[in-house]
């Protein structure tokens, strides 16, 4: 194939180039058709994770690194004072019940009472809303990759507070030419090598194309011998776990 056949150092760096080619010849059939090819870098999908109110944070429960489970509390904010403003209304919603149930309660009572009552119903709703709104809950299972704030500092609204990385969840992030990223587009399938198992693909599909060039990273420009590439990403089903996170892979665009 074009691609291999044209960077060839990356395989021989690898010492699987012969294995590679002939994979890939078995697979795709050969260079009957031209193929897109290009280097990238696999990259975990990262999932952030803020609170949507401006409070001090109270409690920080994980660190970097920590694997957490889905529906783990991660952090809380210091609602303390909501928290027993909650508490009070729900011994004056007690007291007006009481109250109307006596006999001898007239009826502006009743209706004053019944407003209160109301009132003070649509405001716990309200409250405990945003009390739950105060914590954090990992909505996945993940590894904590970073841990941007701590105990005592203000949290805003979509700041974030942690990247979560979810296990077996990757894209590659891979870089072509100005001349093969006019042939490139969204849905396109894709056939991902990775040098550490080349015997062993992933497949997966193109869903973003850049229309601007930029800087390659370095260890991918000195295997494409290029400076400026259009960045192309690539989701992949990586159910096996091939696919390691930071390492370099070749993409071809069938």
């Amino acid at each position: 194939m074009e691609f291999i056949r044209r960077h060839k150092k990356f395989w021989a760096i690898a010492a699987i180039a012969t294995t590679v080619i002939l994979i890939l010849f078995t697979m795709i059939g050969g260079a009957e058709e031209e193929e897109v090819g290009m280097y990238g870098k696999v990259e975990s999908k990262r999932t952030y994770l803020s609170f949507n109110m401006e409070y001090p944070i109270k409690d920080m429960y994980v660190h970097e690194g920590d694997f957490v489970h889905k529906g783990d509390v991660m952090a809380s904010l210091n609602m303390d004072e909501m928290a027993a403003q909650v508490a009070n209304e729900k011994v004056l919603i007690r007291a007006y019940e009481n109250e109307l149930k006596g006999n001898t309660v007239d009826g502006e009572a009743k209706k004053l009472a019944y407003s209160k009552l109301n009132g003070l119903r649509a405001d716990i709703l309200l409250k405990e809303k945003f009390l739950r709104q105060g914590i954090i809950i990992a909505p996945v299972d993940g590894t904590v990759s970073q841990r941007l704030q701590e105990p005592g500092e203000i949290a805003l609204a979509m700041k974030p507070v942690y990247y979560l990385e979810s296990p077996n969840s990757k894209w590659v992030r891979a870089f072509a030419t100005k001349e093969y990223a006019q042939k490139i587009a969204k849905g396109m399938p894709v056939t991902v090598i990775a040098a550490i198992m080349p015997e062993t693909t992933v497949e997966g599909k193109v869903y973003y194309v850049s229309t601007v060039a930029s800087a390659l990273p370095e260890d991918i420009a000195k295997l494409s011998g290029e400076v400026n590439g259009y960045e192309v990403r690539v989701s992949v089903k990586d159910d096996k776990d091939i696919l390691q996170t930071g390492k370099l892979v070749a993409v071809v665009v069938k």
